[in-house]
């Protein structure tokens, strides 16, 4: 539906030239009369002035004497099938009407002819990271025609070659069998030739204010608006503040096309909700949210994720779907900071969280509690507390219990270091000369990713520089992440059992299945007598590392 303020509507006691000149002002073949109470009196065609004019009507005339006064019209709410089935190319509009007749907007004919397959509609990405790809690489693999578009040219050339940037379980066959053939890696948008447009661009908050910076989406809409066309739908899917889809978005497309949403072009929030390492299956197990700007926008748009997903759950509007992606996340990120402040309140009461969660959580499936751990990481969750922030500084309700579960989230790598720092000292260690050992490098381990993004492993890494450990003695190693990454970060990475030799700290960062392989006594007894065993996630008995040893077990939420 295009919305009223994007017809032309005028009092039905305008004169017949005015009635023109705003019908030409919107471009528009027909124009909706009002009465005082702002309620529909009539409507009016081209057709209508034209047969006035030449025969005895003047243009200073009233425009209600040349009105169809009992116009075809619906209501509010009415079925999309009887809308449709009310429009013909002879009856090209029809207005709708609220409970009162007040005019609320008009559907087109040309608008509401949905297509015979959505399959036959070529779909362009724009931003390739995580959400981009994965999202191309499925749709590709259903059968769509599929442009990614990143201005990355190293990643474009990649990709080409089939070689992705980063790890997901099962990507690399997806690109032998789609890169070039469904799907087309390109670096210039002028190449792209769709009819649908999803946005994937990433949302970074500033490390100082936290403000989001939505210039990426907002230089992506500048770029993309140089190849909409008349009857394309516009996915946004990167997270967002509540409000950007109609408040920043929306105006960049209309201002840069010169068209309107909800009548030349269509609009929708559908958001990403997948778990990286897992991305390529829950995009097509996991329900789609998806909002719209109208009612067409919307069909159009769980028509596409149909063909992919089996559940698609439709809200009422583009900020309500903004705020679902927002309240997942935050949600996840309270969840895991309450077993983090329990697990500092248990180590001061001389308590084991860990032990008191196995046994809070047994049979008891209600309200299960999660394992503390060594903070909360990754791309999301550490971000979007800070757009909810932001999305409600102009309101009353505040988010105080969220913001205050991020900083509880965002202490405990730093508390981590701290007690690692009390121990190497209670021990008589000098703390510039020791060797220090961290696995784990990736944000998590299960489902296992390469993606370093706000990983607590690198808070944990500063906070030890910062605190006089040498970076010539950190060494690091990662199952999935690259060798040249870790290297990158001025550490050196290394091989599990050479990381292991001599080494005064062992720090077990995130929870990849691997390490319940790892000989981890065979390995301990090529570390120092009096080493010091730091284990994030609880994936060793601190008495089976302790035993018949001098070593220590630091864990988050143990006793020690």
């Amino acid at each position: 539906m295009i919305p009223s303020d994007n017809l032309p509507i005028l009092s039905s006691n305008s004169k017949i030239n005015q009635v023109m000149d705003l019908m030409n002002n919107f471009g528009s073949s027909f124009c909706i009369l009002i009465n005082d109470d702002s309620s529909i009196a009539g409507i009016v065609t081209d057709g209508d002035i034209r047969r006035a004019l030449t025969t005895k009507f003047n243009a200073t005339d009233s425009i209600n004497m040349i009105m169809n006064q009992k116009p075809i019209f619906v209501t509010e709410g009415d079925n999309y099938e009887l809308v449709q089935n009310k429009l013909s190319r002879k009856l090209n509009f029809i207005p709708v009407v609220s409970k009162d007749k007040k005019v609320v907007g008009a559907y087109l004919f040309e608008d509401m002819q949905l297509p015979s397959s959505i399959k036959d509609k070529t779909v362009c990405v724009l931003g390739l990271g995580y959400v981009g790809l994965t999202l191309s690489l499925v749709l590709a693999d259903e059968g769509f025609k599929v442009f990614g578009f990143d201005k990355d040219s190293t990643l474009i050339d990649n990709l080409s070659n089939r070689v992705p940037s980063f790890f997901e379980d099962g990507i690399d066959s997806y690109l032998q069998k789609n890169i070039n053939r469904n799907l087309f890696p390109t670096k210039f948008i002028e190449d792209v030739d769709a009819d649908i447009y999803i946005i994937t661009v990433g949302t970074p908050v500033d490390p100082i204010t936290h403000a989001p910076n939505i210039s990426y989406i907002e230089d992506a809409m500048k770029v993309l608006s140089q190849n909409i066309k008349h009857g394309d739908l516009i996915i946004l899917r990167s997270t967002v503040p509540v409000g950007t889809t109609r408040g920043v978005v929306l105006p960049i497309l209309d201002k840069y096309t010169k068209l309107r949403a909800g009548r030349d072009y269509f609009l929708s929030y559908a958001p990403e909700r997948t778990i990286e390492g897992a991305a390529l299956d829950e995009i097509k197990s996991l329900p789609q949210i998806v909002g719209s700007y109208d009612e067409h926008s919307q069909i159009l748009t769980e028509m596409l994720f149909r063909e992919i997903t089996s559940t698609i759950v439709s809200v009422k509007d583009l900020e309500s779907a903004e705020m679902v992606k927002i309240m997942n996340n935050t949600f996840r990120d309270v969840k895991f900071a309450y077993s983090n402040e329990m697990a500092l309140i248990c180590r001061d009461l001389g308590l084991d969280m860990v032990e008191l969660v196995n046994a809070a959580n047994m049979g008891y499936t209600r309200d299960r509690i999660p394992i503390p751990s060594p903070g909360v990481g990754g791309a999301c969750l550490t971000k979007d507390s800070y757009i909810l922030a932001y999305s409600v500084r102009d309101i009353e309700s505040k988010s105080t219990l969220i913001q205050n579960a991020r900083k509880v989230n965002e202490l405990i790598p730093i508390n981590l270091v701290n007690e690692i720092s009390k121990m190497i000292k209670r021990i008589g260690k000098n703390l510039p000369k020791v060797k220090i050992f961290i696995v784990g490098f990736a944000f998590k381990g299960d489902p296992e990713t390469s993606d370093m993004r706000s990983s607590t492993t690198i808070d944990l890494l500063n906070e030890l520089l910062n605190i006089g450990v040498s970076r010539e003695n950190i060494f690091g190693f990662d199952p999935v992440v690259d060798a040249c990454d870790i290297n990158a970060l001025g550490i050196k990475f290394t091989s599990v059992i050479k990381g292991f030799k001599g080494a005064d700290v062992i720090i077990f960062m995130n929870n990849h299945k691997s390490y319940k392989n790892l000989n981890i006594l065979k390995l301990l007894e090529s570390a120092k007598n009096n080493a010091l065993f730091v284990d994030g996630w609880h994936i060793f008995e601190p008495q089976y590392i302790t035993k018949d040893s001098e070593r220590e077990y630091l864990g988050v939420g143990c006793k020690n």
